[in-house]
């Protein structure tokens, strides 16, 4: 975590101690499984108390050693719920519990035949493959460098906005909120990349964005009841300098959704990451 907890690109990571990277969550996955002992309960133990994130965590060690080990080995006390629910859709899926596993288990038969393996009603035959290294590929948005929070004097507001609002807890928090269609705000910066913070929810709206000018993209902030999600929008890959970010408040939004809110917490921005090109 010394080594790695560090430039977290998530909007919720950057510049502080939460992170949610790849890196850190893999190495916590694997220091699980090592830790485990092949031990059902205790490689869950060990991946939730390394902290961060541990809700996906656990459930990634768990998954990969219940492939490894197979599902009649894992303890009942981890399966026992399962007959109650196997037949019940989860929300905002098609699936079922008994219906995913058996999509699963017909695509999984599907590659093996494919690679050149076979499959009978008694048997399945998986050809020995060696494997292929690939050439590593790497994505690098920028390093975190800046965070503006929504009193910064850099954001210029225009139009009705209020300035109270509270996050998906009911607490108050400091966020601007465009009261009416064509509120707008801009924000220049510099950076290679930005995102945009605020609240998603089935109330939400949209607005248009511009960097620089230009039409860069539409702001949607709906999403379904009881899910979540923060990041409302982001540009990557600028050109190093300095940046002007417009957002407009439309008068439309998703046909599901309840309202039409635009509410902006703050933004991040980011700098080229030392190995960047």
């Amino acid at each position: 975590e010394d080594n790695w907890d560090k430039d977290d690109d998530c909007p919720d990571g950057a510049m502080s101690d939460f992170n949610i990277e790849a890196r850190l969550n893999g190495a916590y996955v694997a220091m699980a499984l090592l830790y485990g002992h092949g031990d059902f309960a205790k490689t869950i133990e060990v991946a939730t108390r390394a902290g961060q994130d541990s809700d996906c965590n656990p459930s990634s060690a768990a998954g990969i050693l219940g492939v490894m080990i197979g599902y009649a080995a894992i303890p009942d006390r981890w399966k026992s719920g399962i007959d109650a629910i196997a037949d019940t859709r989860f929300d905002y899926t098609n699936y079922s519990f008994n219906t995913i596993t058996e999509s699963t288990v017909r695509r999984a038969l599907r590659v093996i035949e494919m690679a050149g393996g076979k499959v009978t009603d008694v048997d399945v035959i998986i050809p020995q493959q060696e494997p292929k290294a690939w050439t590593l590929e790497q994505w690098n948005p920028g390093k975190p460098d800046g965070m503006i929070g929504i009193d910064d004097a850099a954001w210029k507001w225009s139009g009705a906005w209020t300035t109270e609002g509270s996050d998906q807890d009911g607490r108050k928090v400091a966020v601007r909120e465009a009261s009416s269609a064509g509120a707008e705000v801009s924000l220049t910066f510099n950076g290679v990349a930005i995102s945009l913070v605020g609240p998603l929810s089935e109330t939400g709206g949209r607005a248009d964005v511009y960097v620089d000018g230009k039409k860069a993209g539409l702001l949607d902030a709906f999403i379904l009841e009881r899910t979540h999600d923060n990041a409302l929008w982001h540009a990557y890959d600028l050109t190093p300098g300095a940046h002007t970010v417009r957002i407009v408040r439309r008068d439309d939004a998703d046909v599901r959704a309840k309202g039409k809110r635009i509410v902006i917490e703050r933004a991040i921005t980011y700098a080229l990451a030392p190995n960047s090109p």
